[in-house]
């Protein structure tokens, strides 16, 4: 079973270094300074401007451990998915210039494409809006236990999806999936006769100045990078290098480099037309009626609050570029930890500190608040808060949390955590699941199968529960 929760983790090395900032003149932006300062191990920069003009630019943490390196403002880090946003451009580029329309199939311009249901049936809309029902390569055992310096193009990545069944009929459900924009960088390539890359620096990053970013081969030098971090699967409690974990290069779904900086000057140009007509960027930046993802764009907050951009993370990697539409603000967050280290905490409490709360923001800071109390008190008192409370408490955060403490050999913690997880939630089979993996490595052996087993009642289907009952028979 796939762990999301693995990206989370905490750590405790901390420093901040920062170029002239005019913050103190802004009550929101110096609340928001106030918070990253307090945050424990946080890693990597931001940069806030109001009114396009830049009041904060300011970095955490290293870049590099071994050499204690600090971030600075000009730092290179990964982006991971926000990649699909130049991608999602340039295929608008192409629509306005008359040579792709969102109605066109796969096969116009893959005709050679081996899934005839996706070669007649996904359209370049349903590529964009992730509901082409492709299937998903990037957590699949094929790209997992294939040497990452194999998929340096788009077209290595191709067996990975190509020949395999869709997960669902195509504009059935959205399913999240770099299979999508893969397959529109590919049909940019057929489209303009140019490969990805090129097309991007010439249509992009040029034409807003973005000098310090690309798709860069990371076994590589690339000057003035940030290394990126997770937990350790081999040693609790230890950061290790996340170079074997993703493609070597980016491509058209994301994971190149860039500096805030940069994309500051990306999300400037995006909303001031500069790549497309005020049509098109208007029409990409129109909320959809039902969920968050649109035609390349991610909308937060409250309906129609008007925060639009894109966010991106993986081990060792968060991201994001948001526009703050009716309060004017633009936000740029680049991290090289964890997605728990810092990042979804910084992009909640900027989100909440210029555009108002919202019921998942409150849900957010309520779960963190039971987590914390777990930990530092114990998980008696964190009932009590659930118990007191009117709010809805995250079960894959709380989730995420517990598998953090595996990944840091805190395992009697991880047991208290999923153990608030069945207590919350008594009829999930992943909470029984969670708990049984805790006990399985705290060594109790007689609880890990008594929840195992649980898990199976609860779903007769969860395969992971069946390996590892049959693990523990052994």
């Amino acid at each position: 079973m796939k762990k999301i929760i693995y990206l989370l983790a905490l750590t405790s090395i901390f420093s901040c270094t920062t170029k002239k900032n005019v913050y103190f003149h802004n009550t929101k932006v110096q609340e928001i300074v106030n918070y990253l300062d307090s945050l424990e191990g946080f890693s990597g920069a931001v940069l806030i401007s109001k009114d396009d003009s830049i009041l904060l630019q300011k970095s955490y943490g290293f870049a590099h451990l071994g050499h204690k390196v600090k971030n600075n403002t000009d730092t290179k880090f990964t982006y991971a998915s926000i990649g699909k946003s130049f991608t999602a451009v340039a295929i608008f580029q192409l629509i306005q210039a008359g040579k792709v329309s969102l109605d066109d199939p796969i096969g116009k311009f893959l005709p050679s494409y081996p899934n005839k249901i996706a070669r007649d049936s996904v359209t370049i809309k349903l590529l964009l809006m992730h509901r082409s029902g492709l299937p998903d390569y990037f957590y699949s055992d094929k790209f997992l236990n294939t040497p990452k310096e194999k998929f340096r193009t788009i077209e290595s990545l191709t067996n990975l999806y190509e020949n395999e069944p869709l997960e669902s009929k195509p504009n059935e459900e959205f399913s999240y999936r770099n299979s999508n924009y893969i397959i529109l960088g590919r049909i940019i390539e057929a489209v303009s006769k140019m490969p990805y890359d090129s097309y991007i620096k010439e249509n992009i990053f040029s034409k807003a100045n973005m000098q310090n970013t690309g798709n860069f081969d990371i076994d590589h030098i690339i000057e003035n990078e940030a290394e990126n971090y997770t937990f350790s699967d081999v040693y609790p409690n230890q950061l290790q290098k996340t170079i074997f974990m993703s493609a070597v290069k980016g491509s058209s779904a994301g994971g190149g480099y860039t500096t805030i900086n940069d994309l500051y000057k990306f999300a400037l140009a995006f909303k001031n037309n500069k790549f497309l007509n005020a049509d098109y960027t208007n029409f990409m930046k129109k909320e959809p009626e039902n969920g968050s993802y649109g035609y390349g764009l991610q909308f937060a907050g409250a309906k129609g609050s008007g925060v639009y951009g894109h966010s991106g993370g993986h081990f060792g990697v968060g991201a994001e570029w948001r526009i703050f539409e009716k309060q004017n603000y633009t936000v740029i967050l680049l991290t090289n930890k964890d997605l728990g280290q810092g990042f979804f905490d910084a992009r909640f409490f900027i989100e909440k500190t210029i555009a108002g709360s919202t019921p998942k923001l409150n849900n957010y800071f309520y779960t963190k608040k039971v987590i914390n109390t777990c930990l530092i008190k114990d998980i008696e008192e964190a009932k009590i808060v659930i118990k007191e409370s009117k709010l809805e408490l995250s079960e894959i955060d709380l989730n995420a949390k517990g598998y953090e403490m595996i990944k840091r050999g805190l395992y009697k913690k991880a047991i208290d955590l999923f153990t608030l997880g069945i207590f919350s939630f008594p009829k999930s089979y992943e909470a029984y699941d969670s708990l049984g993996e805790a006990y399985m490595m705290d060594g109790n052996i007689n609880k890990a199968t008594e929840n195992y087993k649980k898990s199976l009642e609860l779903n007769s289907e969860n395969t992971n529960a069946v390996q590892k009952l049959k693990e523990l028979l052994k």
